[in-house]
């Protein structure tokens, strides 16, 4: 099977959605920032349940849906540490960034093994709260000066369970793969 697929032109188009959403935070525009990271969120849950739908599931789907989830979320996060009185700390970008990274590596390699290497319940929930923090502080910001307390505390509440769970979903996913990389270091 390709890798030119319904499911891949919405992981794709989530780039596009994400570079505009990006575009419109540099702008100040927080509301349509929101509306379009809103957007994008939805392609994510759409790309995997049409790639199932249709069988199109693929290795290469498998890398890529989740490479651009961390690229979008990344990206926006960074964009909202630079944004004054944007209530994100730099350090918790730090650590869901530095978490990205290093499990796409591990999925990379252990796909590069052949070894099916998907998203687990832990980090699908973890994206979810990222993206409810990111929502969260986008509607804040388009709020601002008059935003409720109940929306500043529930994107901070968001931002620390989505840091936390980015923690304890990193550790998961090297716990699935600490087999396989020992027998890697013992054949090897």
């Amino acid at each position: 099977m390709g890798i030119v697929n319904v499911p891949n032109g919405l992981s794709v188009s989530r780039l596009f959605l994400g570079a505009s959403a990006l575009g419109l935070i540099h702008a100040g525009m927080f509301g349509w920032a929101l509306v379009l990271f809103l957007l994008a969120a939805i392609t994510d849950t759409l790309d995997g349940y049409v790639a199932r739908l249709l069988h199109q599931e693929t290795a290469f789907g498998r890398q890529l849906d989740p490479m651009i989830d961390k690229l979008l979320i990344a990206a926006v996060l960074i964009f909202l540490v630079a944004v004054p009185g944007g209530g994100v700390p730099a350090w918790m970008v730090a650590v869901i960034v530095s978490r990205e990274l290093i499990i796409q590596w591990l999925r990379s390699m252990m796909e590069g093994k052949g070894v099916a290497f998907g998203a687990k319940s832990a980090g699908k929930l973890k994206t979810v709260l990222q993206c409810a923090a990111i929502v969260a502080a986008l509607l804040a910001l388009a709020m601002a000066p008059d935003a409720p307390s109940w929306v500043v505390s529930a994107r901070d509440v968001l931002l620390w369970a989505a840091v936390l769970l980015t923690i304890y979903s990193g550790v998961e996913y090297f716990a699935a793969a600490a087999p396989l990389l020992r027998e890697d270091r013992a054949g090897g």
